[in-house]
């Protein structure tokens, strides 16, 4: 079939006409054009990322002009020299956006002057230079150290820095903001954000009571030295870096989140130790991030790219990026920084740890493509780093910082060989080979320790590229986020997918912002002190009424904040705390209940052929009394009858980063014992299992009732294994599961937590009164309602009750039975308000 050169292009053309795009403003026909300056921008920056070099979406390349004159798998002449009325280039790209044909599919719309060009070009007969080859754009640098002369002088300098390239940027634009919200709602706002909980009254009245000139700053410094400061956002690092407690080392890199973030440890130095680290969870926890993902390199480098470069490279895994700058060999050769690490699991002991290998896991041409042999990847960091003509400012400022600080990041101290192998290792139960003697003797031979904790030079030099201060990538994208976390939305969105394609708002406030964490030294709380305190952060919800065009545009601008729900651990830590359950709120004794529960109790003289797993726990023999005790021991486990669907059993950090190095002791003793003697211990092992089945003894199920004191106390979400069970309150309030990437908090609403709110333990057990909580004096012998109401109000909702509001309160509370009932009543529904549930 003979391929026709041109198509129907009167629809086109007349949409180029109307829009005033046949000739830019001031342009003949007769203008000339510089290629190099008037269309190879245009080419590179829009179309060439899909149609170039090694990429041709619909079989079409543009690199070239050879290529662009071959065309694609269109039955159209892409390139007609001197007709561009012909040329299916202007006509894509003249189509209206919601035709499945317009160009560019994946880039905004071409300018007016940029078709004028492309058309002047092409009539003027196409020519292209000779040798030129386009290649896709890179991002621009964006070099504002001129905008300010001077380093900012605090934290609310800076903020009023952003502020004012933020305003610059909305008054061009006609763009105009919200007003600040009031004193009580930012105070509400701010420890929501920074500590994770709904204020309490005395901090409400201690804030009051403070000047209102600096009050708000001083709120902000008392938040972020508040210990639980450390708890909220390891939430908010445990959700960027899929942290899970199920895998292997969770728990441990929890822990290490937060005494990190306790001890105000850099975020550049957090990073470097994630990436790099090597060793078993219990000796080095930030290991915990490699092992999330099984040490496989192809897994790690999409990861690492997308949740520190905030840049999603994995697509390139098995082809060249679609819609971006990666083809498959950038991603093959960043995956290679981590193609010598090795997840090792002992055979014996099923203990996991990392060490570095000496065989390079990632080879080139890929396996999918069938190749004859395969060489392995030199690694090598795609991203590219900024140059600049002498130091700037902002990296001079976090030398000096780091010169008089000392060096950050001095490596943790390795464990002593000693250590490592003290004691004999115990099999089945009984007492094994004592290998220490010969264990130490030869272990310079065998290089035990080196085995273990060999270091990863590979994965050091990667994490020092991604932390280069240079490297602008590591900190707009934390940026981005936290920002995001405390706004409401990031300067680019989705939040990890930085791409020269994908325009930020506010390019220059995001650069600032960037630049002053880096010169602060990567000082985490410096830069959210910074974010809370700008207008932008401030700013109250847009008018009612407004359409949701302009709202989404005042938004988007940082203009006004957009409607925010609590994150699901501080939903429910404000329920706790404004419903007094962190403590007992009641005298032992006054809330007594019979309970029914079953027990095992065994049958005299039956035997059976393997006995219950639980039969022997707590090891209470025959006594029904002492088996009753170790079943009431045992924890209900999700989906068990007595599981609390609002509790989970919380984390002791401290223990778990206290937790010896048994598990390393024993590798090391196993190494020394050869696979027969394995064998042998294991064998010897079952059959002790086997012999003490054989002695089991059958049981039977009995009902009895007790007495239960019902005093519940809630352990905070901050402290908890995570994620939770997907039933849990926390996971259906949003919380992640943490398995894959770009996976973020689900903030959208469902009959699900209605239920839970209007009917869940947690919100039952903090509407009533308990007799050891302040609210009980006022609704004592001598009640003072108005005051109860007030309390109530500023306990939940952090603010001081309309005059409407506090007469239908008071009408409650007296109408009630009791009023304490009526308290009840008033308490369940304010938490149950969406008031409550967003934040202000």
């Amino acid at each position: 079939m003979n391929r026709p050169t041109t198509r129907p292009f009167a629809f086109a053309f007349a949409a180029c006409t109307l829009a005033g795009a046949i000739f830019a403003p001031g342009t003949s026909p007769a203008a000339p054009v510089d290629f190099a300056k008037d269309v190879a921008p245009v080419l590179e920056s829009n179309c060439i990322r899909c149609h170039g070099s090694g990429k041709e979406k619909g079989g079409l390349r543009l690199h070239t002009r050879e290529a662009m004159l071959k065309g694609g798998e269109s039955d159209y002449a892409t390139l007609v020299p001197g007709k561009a009325e012909e040329s299916e280039l202007v006509a894509r790209v003249c189509l209206p956006e919601e035709d499945n044909d317009f160009m560019p599919q994946e880039a905004k719309p071409l300018k007016p002057a940029e078709i004028a060009a492309l058309k002047a070009w092409i009539n003027a007969g196409a020519e292209w230079p000779e040798g030129i080859r386009l290649k896709p754009a890179k991002e621009q640098k964006k070099e504002i150290a001129q905008l300010f002369k001077d380093a900012p002088r605090n934290a609310a300098e800076t903020a009023a820095r952003i502020d004012a390239l933020i305003a610059a940027d909305n008054d061009a634009a006609g763009i105009q903001a919200t007003a600040p919200v009031g004193d009580l709602a930012f105070h509400r706002r701010a420890t929501l954000d920074l500590i994770g909980r709904v204020p309490s009254e005395a901090e409400l009245r201690a804030f009051e009571a403070a000047s209102p000139g600096g009050r708000r700053e001083e709120l902000v410094d008392r938040l972020i030295g508040d210990p639980r400061f450390a708890g909220r956002w390891s939430v908010f690092f445990a959700d960027m870096l899929r942290v899970r407690a199920n895998a292997e080392g969770g728990n441990q890199l929890l822990a290490w989140l937060n005494r990190s973030l306790a001890e105000e440890k850099p975020y550049d130095e957090m990073v470097r130790e994630l990436i790099s680290a090597n060793g078993k969870p219990g000796a080095n926890p930030a290991v915990g991030f490699i092992l999330a993902d099984n040490a496989e390199p192809m897994a790690l480098a999409g990861a690492t790219a997308q949740i520190f470069l905030g840049t999603r490279v994995a697509c390139a895994e098995c082809h060249d990026h679609p819609f971006d700058d990666w083809e498959r060999m950038d991603f093959y050769q960043l995956a290679a920084f981590f193609g010598k690490t090795q997840r090792v699991e002992s055979r014996f002991s099923r203990t996991v740890y990392t060490t570095e290998g000496k065989e390079m896991r990632v080879q080139w041409p890929p396996e999918d493509t069938h190749p004859a042999s395969q060489k392995p990847v030199e690694p090598e960091f795609p991203f590219e780093l900024s140059s600049f003509d002498g130091t700037p400012s902002h990296i001079a400022r976090l030398e000096k910082k780091r010169a008089k600080a000392g060096a950050p990041g001095e490596a943790a101290p390795e464990e002593a060989l000693d250590d490592l192998l003290d004691g004999p290792v115990k099999v089945g139960g009984g007492k094994g080979p004592d290998i220490l003697a010969e264990a130490k003797k030869e272990s310079a031979a065998l290089d035990v320790k080196g085995d273990l904790y060999r270091a990863s030079e590979l994965r050091e030099k990667l994490a020092n590229y991604i932390t280069d201060p240079r490297n602008t990538l590591f900190a707009r994208a934390f940026v981005n986020r936290v920002w995001a976390e405390l706004v409401g939305r990031g300067f680019v969105e989705p939040l990890d997918n930085f791409s020269q394609f994908n325009d930020p708002k506010h390019t220059k406030a995001l650069e600032y912002l960037s630049r002053e964490f880096i010169a602060s030294g990567f000082d985490f709380r410096e830069l959210v002190r910074a974010i809370t305190l700008t207008d932008a952060y401030r700013r109250s919800h847009p008018e009612p009424g407004l359409s949701e065009p302009e709202r989404e545009k005042v938004e988007r601008a940082f203009a006004a904040a957009p409607l925010r729900r609590m994150v699901s651990e501080v939903l429910y830590d404000s329920i706790v705390i404004a419903g007094h359950l962190e403590d007992q709120k009641w005298r032992s004794g006054e809330n007594l209940r019979t309970v029914e529960r079953q027990i095992r109790v065994p049958i005299e003289g039956e035997k059976m052929g393997a006995a219950p797993a639980a039969a022997s726990a707590g090891g209470s023999g025959d006594d029904p009394k002492m088996m009753m005790a170790a079943d009431a021991s045992m924890k209900p486990m999700p989906g068990a009858a007595g599981y609390d669907l609002e509790k989970t059993i919380a984390l002791d950090f401290d223990e778990l980063l206290k937790k010896s190095a048994d598990d390393a002791k024993e590798i090391a003793a196993m190494k020394e014992m050869s696979d027969r003697k394995i064998e042998e211990a294991k064998m010897a092992e079952m059959r002790a299992q086997q012999r003490a089945a054989q002695q089991g003894e059958r049981y039977r199920l009995e009902t009895v009732e007790e007495k239960v004191d019902d005093n519940p106390q809630f352990d905070s979400a901050l402290r908890m294994a995570s994620p939770a069970p997907a039933d849990h309150f926390l996971r259906v309030f949003g919380q992640p599961s943490r398995e894959g990437l770009g996976e973020f908090r689900d903030h959208s609403s469902s009959l699900r937590q209605e239920l839970m709110m209007l009917n869940g333990r947690a919100t039952h057990e903090a509407a009533r009164v308990g007799s050891l909580e302040p609210m009980a004096k006022l609704l004592g012998e001598k009640p003072n309602l108005d005051g109860a109401a007030r309390l109530a109000y500023r306990e939940i909702l952090s603010r001081n009750p309309s005059a409407a509001e506090l007469a239908e309160a008071t009408a409650l509370l007296s109408g009630a039975p009791t009023p304490e009932d009526g308290m009840a009543d008033l308490r369940w529904a304010l938490f149950n308000c969406h008031e409550f549930r967003f934040l202000p």
